[in-house]
This record gives structure tokens, sequence and C-alpha cells, in this order.
């Protein structure tokens, strides 16, 4: 049994059902309520290591474990899947296939579904593929982000999840800011991706502390900070774009600070 490997080491009281062959288990780090992985007992690397019996046991195993959520919570529609590789992002190389509960509206844009393993190709059906485009229409109503039941904030996070860099350019920052997108800042400096960031010192309000966890981050982003001294600073736009320099832009009222 190979060392540190988190399934075969896994505490049996977690697990949620079994076999022989496979067992279910909730994942530490779910994408959505009610994530469920199943699992090889045996250690096997991926998919295509697995037998047909090991196969075949994970596969009846999708259908008790659907049963399962659906009766914990509410479901509207499920992604099923599995990593094959480091390449195909396999972080524990011991096959574990993904059942993952959606919700309509989880996301701004679902179409793709599993497709977002790369985001640009995600969504064939939309009209200009080549670039992000959250917006369903070019009616003014469709380019307004009203906040309340239509937030701005999943619209952030979706485009730096499918952008290869982002501008920022707020008047105000602040940890509370920061935390609400930071794992996605990540995740997109991590893809080699660029971020540039231009805040100021307005008012004093932008917190220090907030820029150190922005420069924590690593990776190819840029900030500066604008002395406002005798005059005010106070944009808010935020702009991304894809390999083809296409992309979006939301200009508006939100700085980098709360809930947005």
């Amino acid at each position: 049994m190979p060392n540190a490997c988190p399934f075969c080491d896994l505490d049996n009281s977690r697990v949620v059902f079994g076999d022989d062959l496979v067992f279910a288990v909730w994942d530490q780090y779910p994408v959505s309520e009610g994530h469920l992985l199943l699992v090889t007992r045996r250690h096997v690397a991926n998919w295509f290591d697995s037998s047909e019996d090991e196969q075949l046991a994970i596969l009846r195993a999708l259908e008790r474990g659907r049963q399962i959520v659906v009766e914990r919570h509410s479901v509207e529609g499920f992604n099923i899947g599995v990593n094959v590789g480091v390449a195909a992002g396999q972080t524990v190389p011991h096959l574990h296939v993904h059942l993952i509960p959606r919700l309509t509206g989880d996301v701004p844009d679902p179409r793709g579904g599993v497709r977002h393993v790369i985001p640009a190709r995600a969504n064939y059906l939309k009209k200009s593929p080549a670039g992000i485009d959250l917006l369903d229409s070019t009616s003014p109503d469709s380019l307004l982000v009203r906040g309340a039941d239509d937030p701005l904030l999943p619209k952030l996070r979706s485009c730096i999840d499918q952008c290869t860099s982002a501008d920022f350019t707020v008047a105000f920052i602040l940890k509370s800011g920061v935390a609400l997108i930071r794992e996605h800042l990540r995740d997109l400096l991590d893809r080699g991706g660029r971020v540039r960031i231009v805040t100021g010192d307005y008012l004093d309000v932008t917190d220090p502390d907030a820029l150190v966890d922005l420069l924590d981050l690593g990776g190819n982003l840029q900030l500066r900070v604008f002395e406002a001294k005798e005059t005010s600073f106070h944009p808010k736009a935020y702009i991304f774009y894809d390999a083809n320099n296409q992309g979006t832009a939301f200009v508006g009222s939100s700085n980098l600070t709360m809930p947005t």
C-alpha cells in the first residue's frame, strides 16, 4: 500500500457505503453540497489501469450514490467525471470518480458542463466562442449587472476561471474582498495567467494587509498603488482577456472590498 495515499489510509468511519471492490466517501473539498467520490479499494492509478470488474462496480456505485445524494440534497442535475493523469488535473494517483450535484443558477452559464476543463472551449453554443462572453444578448437590460438577484461576484469568478489575463482598477481593496476571489486568482496564476491590479490610497481606505495577501499569490501578478494626494481616485473596472485577446469588461460601482 503506497504511503500518504488519502484513500488507502482513509478512516473507515468516513465511508458512506461500499463493497469488496469500491467504496463511496464525501469529498473533503466539495464543489457542491453532496459531492461524492467513488473510489476503488485496490490502489490503482486511474480508470484505464482498473479491471473490468472494478469499472462495473463503480458504475453500480454511481447509481447507489445518486439515490443517496437525491435523498439528502436538492439536486437538478449531475456532473460525473474522472481525472486521468497530472495533465488532466489528477492530484491523487488513486482512481476515484466524482459525482457532483448541480442546481440551476449555481454558475452564471452552465452550458458546456465537463467541457470546462478547458474553459475557453467549454461552451461551443456561444455566438462568439473565441471570447469570454457571459451575456446572452446585447439588449440594454442584458448589459446591466443589477446586484440582488443578479450579483457581480459569480460573474467575476467565472471570468477569472475562463480568462488568460485580467486587469483590475479599483479605488479600494480590503482583505474581505481579496478573500472572495483569492483562490480563483491563484488558479489563474498557476495556469500561467497574468493579473494586473491598480488601486489607490484615496481616503486611506485600502488595507495594506490586503495588498500583501495579493502579492503573496506570487506568479505573474503586478500591483500598483496610485497616490491620490490632493485629487480623487475612484475607478471600478474589471477586464478579462482570453488567449485571442478577446473578452469581457465590467465597469460600475463595486470595489474589491466586500460581497460584490
